[in-house]
């Protein structure tokens, strides 16, 4: 069991790691101003940790990862909720007095939030009236 559990740990390793690459690749590229070798590096290695879980004999991830994973995505969802309600307000206040211009990249970060939590939200509701149902 314990060998199990060592291979499915270096697994899981394998795969965190891949995914970082692919994460850091894809930006870091991009900053270089190379995008196809951005998306490259992104597609190469994040088809391998897809792979590594597919072809994997022993689990990779239980319960507890997704519990773990289900916590990380509440509180990262309420950390950006709680500081989106105060920041966007006050960048809006501060536009109205003319001390802040919306430029295009702060205008993409504000609608991506708000489609972020539309869309939440709009689970959230599905989520329950099939529950509830």
């Amino acid at each position: 069991m314990t060998e199990l559990l060592g291979r499915a740990g270096r697994i899981r390793s394998a795969v965190a790691g891949l995914a970082a690459v692919s994460g850091l690749g894809l930006a870091a590229f991009t900053v270089l101003n190379r995008p196809f070798v951005a998306v490259g590096v992104y597609a190469v290695a994040l088809a391998g940790a897809v792979g590594l879980q597919a072809t994997a004999d022993v689990p990779v991830f239980d319960e507890r990862d997704a519990d773990i994973s289900r916590d990380a995505a509440r509180w990262t969802l309420t950390i950006f909720g709680w500081a989106s309600a105060g920041v966007f307000p006050a960048l809006t206040v501060a536009w109205g007095l003319g001390m802040f211009e919306w430029q295009p990249w702060s205008v993409a970060i504000a609608l991506f939030v708000a489609v972020l939590y539309l869309t939440y939200g709009a689970l959230t509701f599905a989520l329950g009236r099939r529950r509830s149902a």
